[in-house]
């Protein structure tokens, strides 16, 4: 099982995105939301970093500080929380 990780601002309303994301997975990943000043502290086992639109400026110090991969989210798709829209580009990224 994949792990996805969302960083946003607060990680609230990335928590949303993340249960349909899980929902929309059929168990296949594993999706976990935090704020930016936490998901440091919660990288064990990531495969994936995605970021809010709202904090994307923060993408390349978010490559600085880890050895996985870091997208930004699909304004889009984050802005209705198309979690199955979501997945698909995370497929993309990772290959699934």
């Amino acid at each position: 099982m994949k792990k996805i990780m969302l960083v946003c601002n607060a990680g609230m309303s990335t928590n949303m995105l993340a249960k349909k994301m899980r929902d929309a997975s059929n168990g296949e990943y594993d999706v976990v939301a935090f704020g930016e000043a936490e998901y440091l502290d919660n990288l064990e086992g990531v495969d994936l970093i995605l970021v809010g639109p709202q904090i994307r400026y923060l993408i390349p110090n978010i490559q600085k500080e880890v050895s996985i991969p870091v997208e930004g989210i699909n304004p889009m798709k984050y802005g209705i929380l198309d979690g199955k829209g979501v997945l698909e580009d995370v497929k993309k990224v990772l290959g699934g």
